[in-house]
């Protein structure tokens, strides 16, 4: 009889030494396993600096996603980008600086992606958006009918909006925009910038 006591004891105590450690286990799988879809002022997708623009780089900064190399263009000016790619759709593409040397920007116009405010393009509104993080807006010439909001000129955040279809008002300057309908823009774009490298 207590030898029975003494070995249920010995199971219990072997169990409850083992279950936070099995949870914990748990805890740093799911951590491994969530891919880091996130974009906002510190970053994208793993990437938080102007890492050298090649796949290498990219690929080790973040492993969460197929790294592969696109030709792109802005302006007629011809370059290659980098996409970041799950589940067979893009979900972050990546810019070079001027010089082709490192990374200048990451953009994502998916709605895998999250935002800080858990923001998702196609779905969250301008209307949504905190007020200290859109204090500056202009026009945007990439989108049709768009603009750009972050908190300074020299921002490292930028959140990209669409005019709802059917405005037919001034969209250029941004202030000329009807405020009314403002609220109503849809997010279709967001955009990290890398901080120059020091010389």
């Amino acid at each position: 009889m207590r030898f029975g006591r003494f070995l249920a004891l010995v199971v219990a105590g072997a169990l409850a030494a083992c279950g936070p450690q099995l949870e914990n286990a748990g805890e740093q799988n799911s951590a491994v396993e969530e891919p880091n879809y996130t974009i906002g002022p510190d970053g994208a997708a793993g990437i938080s600096a102007a890492l050298p623009m090649d796949e290498d780089a990219v690929r080790a900064a973040a492993p969460d996603f197929t790294v592969a190399s696109a030709p792109d263009q802005v302006e007629g000016d011809a370059f290659t980008a980098i996409t970041l790619s799950a589940g067979g759709e893009e979900v972050f593409r990546i810019y070079p600086t001027a010089d082709r040397g490192r990374v200048h920007s990451v953009s994502t116009r998916s709605s895998q992606a999250r935002g800080p405010m858990q923001d998702i393009v196609g779905v969250t509104l301008f209307g949504v958006a905190p007020l200290e993080e859109v204090t500056f807006c202009h026009t945007e010439l990439a989108h049709a009918a768009s603009f750009a909001c972050s908190t300074a000129p020299d921002a490292n955040f930028w959140r990209v909006y669409r005019l709802p279809e059917g405005y037919e008002g001034p969209s250029d300057p941004f202030d000329a925009i009807d405020p009314d309908v403002l609220h109503d823009a849809t997010l279709v774009e967001m955009r990290w910038i890398a901080s120059p490298v020091a010389p």
